[in-house]
């Protein structure tokens, strides 16, 4: 039995599992991200993560060791890294996981590759600034916030104009949307070329030694731009992908070059790629296993990735065996026009698809909803799984026609 260090917010699944599998866990929660700043929770202990002392207090107030390290949540891949660190532990070297959770630090070292694996790139401090990649780079030009997740305040800029009235309402947003989603962040923008191509996502697994462990298994993606969207969220995430063999050869190499550039160890990689006419270009890797994985894996693959970066973070080798190649595929649903939330279109012919899986309607009826480029999460997150690939290509085909978030 080993005991588990998670840090920050973690999934109800990870304790499930941790405790299914015979582990104990002891939790650090984020006083920021809670509403009752004095309650106690079961195996739990209240900390502030900005506060140096405060941590070290809540390490002090451990019943026993850990043996591991943890954590589930972007925010905290940095914090983990510190208390590993301290603690003696296995975890990601503290300027990898800085680097992985500042996509401005991580472009530089991309930069510093033997192959080109990422996109040019600027840290944005003024209009200025702005201006002068404009001129010398073509549109369209990607706006984003250097270390926030899930595409908020992304933004595709086709002109000049487009992309000064974009980075004004980014600029308004900034620290509104650090300080709800990212308070121990410094709100900063870069500005990048698009990349021309299709998206994709490989996860892996880098041991003590630096040496990654990529999976066969690549994910599709469809973003809101390609289904009629202004906006750049992931809407689709599909197994298996469409690719060819050659292509996801090229795809699995190309994030092995972008994890060595970061000098990871000890810790799963979730990197996302546009196969582009001039080759493979990461967008960003992850120090953690990528959004719903965990699911999409064990449910098309029989794939344990749970269990994979548990082993790493106990200082092991995972053992990785694909049992299956089932159809999966999660949709995050947002709405086309901002407004109040009035349900999913189509709700009950969806809860009744053969390949439904999983529904979670997010928000609440009235409650404001926007795009992510606004700062807004989605409506709702379904998940398709079916042996039988024909069906599950009917029962996303239908989603993708029939079902929206309606706001009035």
């Amino acid at each position: 039995m080993s005991h588990i260090l998670i840090v920050g917010q973690k999934f109800s699944s990870l304790t499930s599992y941790l405790a299914d599998h015979g582990h104990t866990y002891t939790q650090l929660r984020d006083l920021s991200r809670m509403k009752h700043k004095d309650k106690k929770y079961p195996y739990s202990i209240n900390t502030d993560f900005s506060d140096p002392h405060g941590v070290e207090q809540a390490l002090s107030e451990l019943s026993s060791r850990p043996d591991a390290v943890i954590a589930t949540y972007e925010n905290y891949i940095f914090p983990a890294a510190i208390i590993a660190k301290k603690l003696g532990l296995p975890g990601l070297p503290v300027a990898t996981a800085e680097a992985c959770t500042d996509k401005y630090i991580m472009r530089g070292l991309f930069a510093k590759a033997p192959t080109k694996v990422s996109p040019a790139f600027a840290l944005i401090e003024n209009e200025e600034q702005l201006r002068d990649f404009a001129v010398s780079h073509d549109f369209p030009l990607i706006l984003k916030p250097t270390n926030l997740a899930k595409s908020l305040l992304v933004t595709k800029n086709h002109d000049l104009q487009e992309l000064l009235d974009n980075y004004q309402k980014s600029m308004d947003l900034l620290h509104g949307t650090y300080k709800k989603y990212a308070p121990d962040r410094n709100p900063q923008l870069i500005i990048e070329e698009f990349l021309q191509g299709s998206i994709h996502s490989v996860d892996a697994f880098v041991d003590q030694n630096g040496e990654p462990r990529v999976l066969e298994q690549v994910v599709d993606y469809q973003t809101g731009y390609d289904i009629g969207y202004d906006d750049n969220f992931h809407y689709s995430r599909i197994l298996p992908s469409k690719l060819s063999e050659h292509d996801k050869a090229e795809l699995r190499k190309c994030a092995e070059v972008g994890i060595r550039a970061l000098g990871m160890k000890n810790s799963p990689a979730h990197v996302e790629i546009i196969m582009t006419p001039k080759g493979s270009r990461i967008v960003e890797i992850g120090a953690r296993n990528g959004g719903y994985r965990e699911r999409m894996h064990k449910l098309a693959n029989g794939i344990d990735i749970t269990g994979a970066a548990l082993t790493l973070a106990l200082g092991k080798k995972p053992i990785i065996n694909s049992e299956k190649n089932d159809s999966c595929a999660v949709l995050e649903i947002f709405p086309k026009v901002a407004g109040l939330f009035d349900g999913i279109s189509s709700n009950k012919e969806l809860e009744s698809l053969p390949s439904l899986n999983y529904l979670s309607i997010k928000a609440k009826v009235g409650e404001h909803v926007g795009k992510s480029a606004d700062g807004y999460k989605m409506c709702a997150v379904i998940i398709l799984h079916n042996q039988d690939a024909e069906q599950f290509a009917t029962d996303l085909k239908f989603v993708r026609k029939h079902v929206s978030a309606k706001t009035n």
